[in-house]
């Protein structure tokens, strides 16, 4: 083993005994767990559709490509569903567990209740001290080993999930260099990483799980912000966008304004003076300038409306998104409209990707997705390369 295997290894155990210590100290519950769900969906989405799109091989009805990216969502959605609501039952558990401990204890509680006072009322410190220097617990019994073994294996996977990611991405981008390909600078040291039998399988499925990474984070950022939010953004972009034409509509074609832009230019045309064969050369007419002055000054003038609406709109979506019926629905959609337009940006991106394929500084690229079985969609058999969107790039650059 080389001292790349060596650090990468070491990077990964301490990670997860990092993220075993945190995730048994603060519990399942206080945690996230898309580590776990992460690896889950890849483990199970991947092989799963490769059986479905197998049987639909030769079938022009049913795109495979469609079909892979939502059986991906849809264990994506599983996952996260049913880490939430574990996550709820046993905070529930533990909640009623504490409840009962502390009304088994009831008498005893209330006993020691009256005797603190007691020693206040008395001014007995001392005495104070000694009955509250042990406080009595409220234990959440098994529920609460529970949740601490939980949360360790949790963020221990977490752990290993990201130590793994900081790994791949180094590997892919010493191996996209070329410098541990035979004849490189780096074969020696790092030759035989790259031909190992971990490293050769790993390699088919990484393009596959960075997908499946991207669809969650998709999905989880869409539904905490909600739709709303990302309406709204576009919103504030249009106002800005119509003050700004709005302005220069005024500035330029009501009669008023242009009165005052002629009046502004007079009084502007001997400071002008210096640049006035400047603006002739350019056929540029002074006037235009006072009209433009204007037209920036209503525009700063119209902006702070807008500033204040997009200041104090989000605070009432916020309040609305406090229902649950609102919150769960407006999540949904912001999770389907984020997803749908990541994946429109990915396909795109993968088709002007894809036109240079042939071109021989591909060849490492490509090898990525010789076995790839939700990753190829975006890139060797694109879904909108199917539907005829292809460009052809690598004559340009041959």
């Amino acid at each position: 083993m080389n001292i790349l295997g060596i650090a990468i290894i070491c990077l990964i155990l301490s990670f997860m005994l990092v993220g075993g210590g945190i995730g048994a100290f603060k519990g399942f519950t206080r945690v996230r767990s898309w580590g776990v769900e992460f690896i889950l969906t890849g483990l199970l989405a991947i092989p799963i559709d490769r059986l479905i799109t197998s049987k639909l091989k030769g079938s022009a009805a049913i795109p495979a490509g469609f079909v892979s990216i939502v059986v991906a969502i849809i264990f994506i959605g599983l996952f996260m569903f049913l880490f939430w609501l574990f996550r709820k039952l046993l905070d529930r558990a533990i909640e009623k567990r504490k409840q009962k401990s502390y009304y088994s204890k009831y008498f005893e509680n209330e006993q020691n209740t009256v005797k603190i006072l007691g020693a206040l009322a008395a001014n007995d410190m001392k005495e104070y001290k000694k009955l509250t220097k042990h406080k009595p617990r409220q234990s959440g019994g098994v529920f609460s080993i529970l949740n601490r073994v939980f949360g360790g294996v949790v963020l221990a996977i977490k752990g290993i999930v990201i130590a793994g990611i900081l790994s791949a991405a180094l590997l892919v981008v010493i191996d996209f260099t070329e410098l541990a390909q035979e004849g490189g600078s780096m074969y020696a040291l790092l030759g035989k990483t790259y031909a190992n039998g971990s490293w050769l399988f790993f390699k088919k499925y990484l393009f596959d799980f960075l997908i499946i990474g991207i669809l969650m984070a998709c999905i989880k950022a869409g539904y905490s912000s909600g739709v709303s939010s990302s309406v709204w953004s576009v919103v504030v972009i249009g106002l800005v966008i119509g003050a700004g034409a709005l302005a220069i509509h005024f500035a330029f074609g009501v009669k008023s304004f242009v009165t005052a832009a002629e009046a502004l230019n007079e009084h502007l045309s001997g400071k002008l003076s210096s640049i006035t064969g400047l603006l002739e050369q350019m056929k540029i007419n002074p006037v235009v300038i006072s009209k433009a002055i204007i037209a920036l000054g209503l525009f700063v003038l119209m902006l702070v409306p807008v500033i204040l609406i997009a200041k104090f709109v989000p605070e009432f979506i916020d309040i609305a998104r406090g229902g649950k019926i609102f919150k769960t629905v407006d999540g949904v959609l912001g999770a389907i409209a984020l997803t749908l337009t990541v994946l429109v940006v990915l396909l795109i991106v993968g088709v002007v990707v894809n036109s240079l394929q042939e071109l021989e500084f591909m060849e490492v690229f490509n090898a990525y997705f010789v076995k790839s079985g939700l990753a190829t969609y975006f890139y060797d058999y694109n879904l909108l390369a199917q539907f005829g969107l292809k460009l052809n790039l690598a004559q340009y650059l041959q």
